[in-house]
């Protein structure tokens, strides 16, 4: 195989290959977003010429991160009036330009690659909120796209890049001496030119091109990605300190919020992953129990519950999503109550299906990835299925007495289990689970577990509500 070195070559090479990334409705979208004049009606259109888009567009608009009132999405026009056309417009995008890379059996490269342009994405994006000035409805998109030339060189099959990856990997500080030094070309140049051949936005540019000047906007897109890029290292990493500081001058947030802020979009990504339907990114995207590094403490608060379950209190009121209020949950539940792992498992009622969507714990994280549970295939009489005759709090001590934990032996616990129902209308949307992994649990905490249980039906019934 010939080997290519330098920008002329490999441009050429990208422009004689038919790249995923080039298909008509990615296009069309980024001219959308940088189109103020655009109307609905062009996303509705756009979205309608692919059935299986539309579907699952569809689906991701009915999820409960996306819908907490629960009210039925039918049409995709309902879709943007119900999330609004920039929210909509982002879930197209990143659906259409993951599944269409990930079509047929991509190598790990091209997985790693996607999940970490992805964690760029959720990271920039939630510091749109604290942003002044123009272009700031189109930082997810230009996040997603920051790093288009790898994923497009990792496209060509050529070992060459594969290596360049590693060494980069290795030394994400020096892919500017490596890039030339396997491809002859930087990368930063050749996202350039790429960038500017398929016309795909002028604050994708600005980021790229990373002056000292530069909007927000584009400080946000490449602040996502250099998180993205060394969030691996760990919170505490000298890299993510810094990274940490300058996210909170952007924002104008304290470094502690700006701490919280990005460990609560590293889990956040695997969340949405998951409703993307895409868990073959969850395993390469960063898991916040490793990531966090947790210290052991004695001198943690008696009453860091109460402190807890009043910063969720907090969130309510300040109108949070449903997302960061049930992230706070079950924080409170681990942290505060001390309770090993916890998660919530949305129902699936059309697939009949148990899906895991929030976590934490240790070893949770590829929970998202690796659970399903067929909720026709229970067997009479295991612990899930009489909780879902009964649909009341349920507190399982082995100790006590042994019963059948039949499918939630998936889970890998080997102590004490509880089980809530979450419920809308006598209609059961999920079940909160938490476990002791190996040991027991006490009164106290099945209390906590059913507070907090209790505080999420009242927050769905609230979102429905209103």
């Amino acid at each position: 195989m010939t080997e290519i070195r330098g920008l002329e070559a490999w441009m050429t090479t990208l422009a004689e290959q038919e790249l995923p990334t080039l298909n008509a409705v990615v296009r069309e979208i980024c001219e959308l977003s940088e189109n103020e004049k655009c109307r609905a009606e062009d996303l509705t259109k756009i979205i309608l010429r692919d059935a299986d888009l539309t579907s699952k567009v569809l689906k991701i608009a009915n999820s409960v991160h996306y819908n907490p009132s629960f009210a039925s999405i039918k049409t995709v026009s309902r879709a943007i009036v119900h999330l609004g056309f920039d929210n909509l417009r982002n879930i197209t995008l990143a659906t259409t330009l993951i599944e269409n890379f990930l079509q047929g059996k991509p190598k790990i490269h091209l997985i790693q690659s996607l999940a970490r342009s992805f964690h760029a994405a959720v990271q920039a994006k939630a510091m749109v909120p604290f942003l002044d000035g123009e272009k700031k409805e189109q930082v997810f998109i230009a996040a997603l796209l920051r790093n288009i030339s790898e994923l497009a060189l990792i496209s060509t099959g050529r070992k060459v890049v594969e290596d360049f990856i590693d060494a980069r990997d290795k030394e994400p500080q020096s892919e500017h001496s490596l890039a030339v030094e396997y491809l002859g070309v930087d990368t930063s140049l050749l996202s350039r030119h790429l960038i500017k051949d398929w016309a795909l936005g002028d604050l994708l540019s600005e980021a790229c091109d990373n002056h000292v000047h530069s909007s927000a906007a584009a400080r946000a897109v490449n602040l996502g990605n250099e998180i993205s890029t060394y969030i691996h290292r760990g919170i505490k990493s000298p890299e993510l300190q810094k990274l940490c500081q300058q996210t909170a001058s952007l924002c104008k947030i304290s470094f502690d919020e700006a701490r919280d802020q990005v460990l609560l979009m590293a889990d956040e990504a695997s969340v949405i992953a998951k409703i993307y339907g895409v868990e073959v990114l969850i395993g390469a995207l960063p898991d916040p129990a490793v990531i966090e590094q947790k210290e052991m403490t004695a001198e943690k608060p008696d009453y860091l519950f109460q402190q807890q379950l009043n910063q969720i209190h907090k969130a309510m009121l300040a109108g949070e999503g449903f997302p960061k209020i049930t992230q706070l949950s079950l924080a409170s539940l681990h942290e505060g109550a001390d309770i090993a792992r916890v998660a919530i498992l949305v129902v699936d009622h059309k697939s009949k299906m148990l899906d895991v969507r929030y976590v934490i714990g240790k070893g949770t994280h590829l929970w998202r990835q690796q659970i399903k549970i067929n909720l026709e295939q229970l067997r009479k009489g295991e612990l899930l299925h009489e909780f879902l005759r009964n649909q009341q709090p349920l507190w399982y001590q082995p100790a006590v007495a042994q019963k059948d934990i039949g499918s939630l032996q998936m889970m890998g616990a080997k102590g004490a289990i509880f089980l809530a129902p979450l419920s809308l209308n006598k209609r059961l949307m999920a079940i909160a689970y938490a476990d002791a992994e190996a040991g027991n649990l006490s009164a106290r905490q099945f209390e906590e577990f059913q507070l907090i249980a209790n505080q999420l039906n009242l927050m769905m019934r609230f979102s429905a509500g209103s």
